[in-house]
């Protein structure tokens, strides 16, 4: 007996096999690559909330507009690099760190960011 079938194929249908690398589309360079949570509010005003999962590669150079990490004063910070009046400064937003000084560095450079609603982290 032929089975009948009514409506339309799944548009899935021959996918199902398929996953999503996120290493492979989210990590350049697998050796100087690592990730870190933001795990304050520190950000949200430049659009990285609390809890995003940042991709940062060591070896890639921060330009006017990244989103850095950095060490700083024995914390690690994650800042968006802007220019002012030709001078390097960090911002989250709201305030400024500005310029690299001896107890600060760049140790990294923001290659993406993951928001992940509704997951409970703190484990």
């Amino acid at each position: 007996m032929e089975q009948k079938t009514s409506g339309f194929a799944s548009p899935a249908q021959g996918y199902e096999d398929n996953t999503i690398d996120l290493n492979g589309l989210l990590v350049r360079n697998p050796p100087a690559t690592y990730f870190y949570r933001l795990e304050n509010g520190d950000m949200a005003e430049l659009g990285l909330q609390n809890g995003a999962l940042l991709v940062v590669d060591r070896s890639k150079n921060a330009a006017p507009g990244d989103f850095v990490m950095l060490a700083h004063e024995g914390r690690f910070l994650c800042r968006l690099l802007t220019l002012k009046n030709g001078v390097k400064v960090f911002t989250d937003g709201k305030s400024d760190i500005v310029p690299i000084a001896g107890d600060t560095s760049v140790i990294g450079t923001v290659t993406a960011a993951i928001q992940v609603f509704g997951y409970d982290f703190s484990y």
